[in-house]
């Protein structure tokens, strides 16, 4: 079976659809990858992508890119680098082969980049099959609070358009599911939940801290305004007030420079630390450090709902989670019993929990073991890749 993959973003940019479409090809599927330029999360295009490797072979995956302005940064270059992949990727749609029997589009944000798979699927009439990481355009009340405004209403049509073209789409987190029935009218029918997965080679590796007289926490991924993570400073702040702990920051994005200069001006420069981006290799030198992992999201509209790959990382890791977010991630963390949960945008309810955590070291454990049991249920490649190639091979067989 011959599958077209369209997604704006792929290797080298870190997203979770490139092991994908690899494990695809290991599978005996043919796929062909329609993306952008890599500039995730840099904003910058990297010399060797810039005038070649417009058409390459990755692992058995056939890539082929569409130009694109890098996002740079701030939201109007954010804006001009979605434009840009959009008109692009629509030409582009043109002169790829007819003989693809399904489109399936891992739709991040923008939701834009469904519509060029749209438009294949409807011109050679085969299946469209698209896995929800972002649901949109609930994404850009970041940037666009009021729901009148013309470029909402926009975001809102082409989001739908995109959504009800699809003769399925898979989820990543449940929470999605009530979201594009009651706000697209998008058939329950159509919706299946299929959570991310995460590196299973963290399950076996002992990531147990040294004894120290302090509690080290960690925050892995992007730093942006949904993260919400000048509220995870400013509960860290009311923390170390009672209890020794440093928080390790690792990522880029949007608000790094500013979360820098918060953390100076509130007098934690020497309990929070800032890395940057790193390579996914370095990360166990990090895990090895934290005695816990944060996760956090806004709760100003339904992205807070996310499930965030890194809960599945952090499990996998052996290492327990202290959140202050809802819906899914918060529903995970309680059932799974791997940590302590506060609602989105609690400040006092999470400096309590850091404080609780430092306190009761005696939990530490029995929470790392429960979330790597919870991983090996829930959230394994194998079982992701099987309930994704189920869908794909049940449309592409009955189109």
């Amino acid at each position: 079976m011959k599958i077209l993959c369209v997604c704006q973003y792929y290797y080298p940019e870190n997203f979770q659809v490139t092991p994908i479409c690899e494990q695809l090809v290991a599978d005996g599927y043919e796929v062909t990858v329609l993306t952008g330029l890599p500039n995730y999360p840099t904003g910058i295009i990297p010399d060797d992508y810039k005038k070649s490797n417009r058409d390459e072979t990755i692992n058995g995956v056939h890539v082929v890119r569409c130009k694109e302005i890098g996002r740079k940064n701030g939201p109007v270059w954010l804006g001009i680098n979605y434009i840009s992949f959009y008109i692009s990727s629509m030409k582009m749609v043109d002169k790829l082969p007819a003989d693809f029997d399904i489109v399936f589009v891992y739709q991040l944000s923008p939701v834009f980049m469904g519509l060029p798979g749209r438009k294949y699927a409807m011109k050679h009439n085969v299946p469209l099959f698209l896995y929800c990481c972002d649901l949109w355009p609930e994404s850009i009340k970041m940037y666009v609070k009021n729901e009148r405004n013309v470029f909402y209403k926009w975001a809102r049509y082409v989001s739908r358009k995109v959504y009800v073209s699809c003769n399925r789409i898979a989820v990543q987190s449940l929470s999605f599911i009530n979201y594009l029935n009651i706000t697209h009218s998008i058939d329950k029918n159509k919706l299946i939940y299929i959570p991310a997965f995460a590196d299973e080679k963290y399950l076996t590796i002992d990531f147990t801290p040294e004894d120290k007289n302090f509690i080290d926490f960690l925050f892995l991924g992007n730093i942006g305004i949904a993260q919400n993570l000048f509220s995870v400073v400013n509960a860290f702040k009311i923390a170390c007030e009672k209890r020794s702990m440093r928080l390790h920051i690792v990522g880029d994005g949007t608000c790094l420079q500013d979360l820098q200069h918060y953390v100076v001006e509130v007098g934690l420069k020497d309990t929070v630390f800032f890395y940057g981006r790193r390579s996914v290799d370095q990360m166990p030198r990090f895990y090895k450090i934290a005695d816990a992992c944060i996760v956090s999201l806004n709760a100003d509209n339904a992205t807070g709902y996310t499930l965030p790959s890194k809960v599945q990382g952090y499990m996998a890791a052996g290492k327990p989670i202290i959140g202050m977010i809802d819906g899914s991630a918060r529903e995970v963390i309680k059932e799974s019993n791997c940590g302590i949960c506060v609602p989105a945008n609690d400040v006092d309810g999470f400096a309590n929990a850091l404080c609780s955590f430092a306190r009761d070291k005696c939990f530490h454990e029995m929470y790392a073991n429960n979330g790597r049991s919870y991983f090996k249920k829930n959230f394994s490649k194998k079982g992701f890749m099987n309930a994704l190639e189920k869908e794909i091979s049940s449309l592409g067989n009955n189109a």
